[in-house]
């Protein structure tokens, strides 16, 4: 061969050369970005679990909550079953029917009330229902996520 030819071939596996090393370069920028997001990945996983297990603590507050209330409502039924009564007992002991018909309608007032309360705590926890649905796909995004980058390491 000539030496024009063997100083072509020499240059051109000195760009080879080059462009290997701007490959290692950069297979070595990714590994340490890849790197930095495992570190990040692993933050928020960790934060989620944080925020996950504050959610269930939350949860598990109102459920607490919610057994009371109906305990209440137990009692409030109760104490309006007694009243009832006690109205019917007036009624016949006395003929003071209009007095007695206020204070049926009094209770009556405090019932829708004590229902307006239940649906305000009703609408409420169907929130933290649509909140959990959407942390639920949150996790299952992040989850998909995390595979995604598995595979492609």
């Amino acid at each position: 061969m000539s030496d024009v030819i063997l100083q072509q071939i020499l240059t051109e596996l000195q760009g080879m050369k080059s462009e290997i090393k701007d490959i290692k370069s950069d297979v070595r920028s990714l590994q340490s970005e890849f790197g930095t997001l495992k570190s990040e990945f692993g933050t928020l996983k960790t934060e989620f679990n944080t925020f996950k297990s504050e959610v269930v603590a939350e949860l598990g507050t109102i459920k607490g909550d919610i057994v009371g209330i109906k305990e209440d409502i137990v009692g409030i039924k109760k104490d309006v079953v007694g009243i009832k009564e006690d109205v019917e007992s007036i009624k016949e002991d006395t003929k003071l029917i209009p007095l007695i018909q206020q204070a049926v309608s009094e209770v009556n007032a405090e019932v829708v009330a004590g229902r307006d309360t239940l649906e305000r705590i009703d609408r409420t926890l169907r929130g933290h229902d649509a909140t959990l649905d959407i942390l639920a796909r949150r996790s299952i995004d992040h989850e998909a996520e995390l595979k995604r980058l598995s595979a492609s390491a």
